[in-house]
C-alpha cells in the first residue's frame, strides 16, 4: 500500500472513531482538552477506571445514568454539561427528536433523556420503556431526591413503592410522588409500558444502577 493510501486509511479510521463515539464520550474528550486533564486525572476525580473512560471516548462502551452523575460530580460539573453542553445562545429552548436523546439502560427500564440542552438545568425529563413484567424483590429500589412526576404514554403500568400498596395506571394516567421513597415500575400485559418522567437531577442516586456499577467494577 502506498504512503498516500495508508494516510487516507488512517484519516478515515480517525473519522470513524470520532463518529462512533457517543455524545458523552465526545464531550469528555472536549473537556479534557479544554482543562488539560489526563485520563488518569479524570479517573482519580471520578472513581471510574482509565480503561472505561478510554472506551467511553472511543465509543466502545456506554455509561448508565448513575455513572454519568458520578462522572459529572467528580468533575464538578452539572449533568447537563455532559449530556448536552450549554449553548452560548441566550434563548432557552430545547428540542429532542424521537429516538435521538442520550440513552441509559437499567435491568428493568430503558431511558432516553429529553430536552437537556438548557444550561444549568437540574430538572430531568426522560422517556422510559419498562421492560420488567413482574416485581423482582431481589432488585434494589429506585430512589432519588425530590419528587417524580410520572405520565403513562402507552400500555399499563403497576407502580410499586415502599410505603403504599401497588397502584395500577393506564394510558393517560399520571402520578406525583416523593422519589426518595423506593419505587419500581412493572409493565402489565404483553406490551412494554412507555412512560414520561420529570424528576430532579440534583444528587441523583439510583440504587439499582449503583448495584450494577459495583458488579461491573467501574
Amino acid at each position: 500500500m502506498s504512503d498516500r493510501s495508508n494516510k487516507k486509511v488512517k484519516v478515515a479510521a480517525r473519522k470513524a472513531d470520532t463518529a462512533t463515539a457517543n455524545p458523552i464520550g465526545r464531550r469528555l474528550r472536549e473537556l479534557r482538552k479544554e482543562y488539560d486533564w489526563t485520563l488518569a486525572e479524570v479517573a482519580k476525580r471520578t472513581g471510574i477506571s482509565v480503561g472505561t473512560l478510554s472506551k467511553l471516548e472511543h465509543g466502545k462502551t456506554d455509561l448508565n445514568f448513575t455513572s454519568v452523575n458520578k462522572l459529572a460530580n467528580g468533575l464538578g460539573l452539572p449533568v447537563t454539561e455532559l449530556t448536552n453542553p450549554p449553548s452560548r445562545i441566550q434563548g432557552r429552548r430545547a428540542i429532542t427528536m424521537g429516538g435521538e436523546g442520550v440513552m441509559f439502560n437499567t435491568p428493568d427500564v430503558d431511558y432516553e433523556v429529553l430536552c437537556s440542552e438548557v444550561a444549568n438545568h437540574q430538572q430531568g425529563y426522560l422517556k422510559g420503556v419498562v421492560k420488567s413484567h413482574k416485581f423482582d424483590p431481589e432488585l434494589p429500589w429506585h430512589r432519588h431526591r425530590g419528587q417524580e412526576f410520572l405520565f403513562i404514554l402507552s400500555g399499563r403500568l403497576e407502580l410499586h413503592t415502599e410505603l403504599y400498596q401497588p397502584v395500577q395506571l393506564e394510558t393517560g394516567d399520571s402520578i406525583l410522588f416523593d422519589s426518595s421513597m423506593g419505587h419500581h415500575y412493572v409493565s402489565l400485559g404483553h406490551e412494554h409500558a412507555q412512560i414520561l418522567i420529570s424528576m430532579s437531577l440534583e444528587g441523583y442516586q439510583n440504587v439499582s444502577d449503583t448495584f450494577r456499577i459495583k458488579k461491573e467494577k467501574l
